[in-house]
């Protein structure tokens, strides 16, 4: 497996180094400029380094390389101040769109950081939370946390993206072939065609059934891929965060450079409201993170033999299949067959809809990562007779006095 992730990330990394290439070719005209740029860029920046991350992290543990352990206290500020600078860069990202022809290599930076933020500030707090609230969990290792991310990015985004394509193309076209005209392999133009009922089918089944159910797994399997480490409730749940976390970076990476394209802008006049996708980040990145969190769960209930822990599963195919439907129902009439929805009322409801979602998931986040206890030592202490103590036990126990060392202890030395 390890010899397999240094392969994975070594062909992200040279598809990186490819994307810099397509610089040489970039428009004369300011909007299709800075798309361009954004693409080579902004793809060379992301591929590059969690391509090169994995490949780093799989080829240092095949060396036997040790990895430095995750501390508490010296990381309780990164989260707040990444957080704060977020609506900084969101303003500064809707100035670039405004004006393409000022800042337009600016522009990747700052989209990455956009995308990237809300993912990483939730995957550090809830590692945080986790190691205060499980102070007899093996240490958490900096190669465990960034490797988990990097799957949820690089691995779980890859399968999940071949079935949820062949699901759309080969479902889409029997739809199309049997109740639509033209050729049923152009999705894109024929999915229209379809009886009303029929495309709003379609389109929920595509957005919150097979997506979340296909998405969901691939995340959580990364307890599955992560066993060998003997991780207990707590810990799997906190693997599924950093699996969603790293797969909505990659996600809403790609989302990003879909909505600069020449022709969105025109047709729909996202350009001056491009902050409303910046922001939208984190509350992608909120719902990625609880849902695989519940999944992972779901999958170490599984191995573990646990039903009532396997039932977390399907409530993060829900949290999922619940944004996507909201999304849905806000702009159904854009989404894959164009037969969705489009009324202001639902609008509002929708939007609604996403922000109490969007706090859920980080009420969810917060609680879910302090109540779930992997409720036992790690088996390392269990092996030397250690243990924590009870609470009985916590109630009388005074800490030794410090010994003073002086020059009279060691004069028989």
């Amino acid at each position: 497996m390890l010899a397999g992730a240094v392969v994975v990330g070594s062909i992200a990394f040279l598809n990186g180094m490819a994307s810099l290439v397509l610089l040489a070719a970039v428009s004369d005209e300011p909007r299709e400029r800075l798309f361009d740029i954004n693409v080579a860029l902004g793809t060379a920046i992301v591929t590059l380094t969690l391509g090169g991350f994995l490949a780093y992290q799989a080829a240092s543990s095949l060396g036997g390389v040790g990895s430095s352990v995750m501390s508490l206290p010296r990381w309780k500020w990164v989260a707040p101040v990444m957080l704060a600078a977020f609506p900084a860069l969101v303003g500064l990202g809707q100035l670039e769109v405004n004006h393409p022809e000022r800042l337009p290599w600016l522009f990747p930076v700052t989209n990455v950081l956009i995308v990237t933020i809300p993912s990483l500030a939730i995957s550090l707090v809830v590692a945080q939370r986790y190691l205060r609230f499980n102070a007899w969990a093996w240490p958490l290792s900096w190669r465990e946390w960034s490797s988990a991310i990097v799957y949820g990015a690089i691995g779980a985004t890859t399968v999940a993206a071949i079935i949820n394509t062949l699901y759309m193309v080969f479902g889409g076209a029997l739809l199309i072939d049997l109740k639509g005209h033209g050729d049923p392999f152009l999705i894109g133009d024929n999915l229209p065609t379809l009886p009303r009922w029929l495309g709003v089918a379609f389109d929920i089944s595509a957005l919150s059934v097979v997506a979340p159910l296909n998405e969901e797994f691939w995340k959580g399997m990364l307890v599955a891929f992560f066993f060998f480490r003997k991780g207990r409730a707590a810990r799997c749940f906190m693997w599924g965060v950093l699996a969603g976390a790293g797969f909505n970076i990659l996600e809403t990476f790609q989302n990003s450079l879909v909505i600069l394209t020449p022709a969105e802008v025109s047709a729909q006049q996202i350009g001056s409201q491009w902050w409303l996708f910046a922001v939208a980040r984190a509350g992608t990145a909120a719902v990625h993170s609880a849902a695989t969190g519940f999944s992972a769960l779901g999958v170490y209930g599984v191995l573990r033999g646990r039903p009532r822990l396997a039932l977390c599963y399907f409530v993060g195919v829900t949290i999922h299949g619940s944004w996507n439907f909201l999304n849905f129902t806000l702009a159904g009439d854009s989404f894959l067959s164009q037969a969705g929805p489009d009324s202001d009322l639902l609008d509002v409801l929708s939007i609604i809809g996403l922000i109490g979602v969007f706090i859920a998931c980080v009420t969810l986040l917060w609680e879910m990562s302090r109540r779930v206890r992997d409720g036992a030592p790690a088996p390392i202490y269990r092996l030397l007779g250690m243990r924590p103590m009870s609470e009985a036990e916590r109630a009388v126990w005074t800490p030794p006095a410090p010994q003073r060392h002086t020059a009279e202890m060691y004069k028989d030395w």
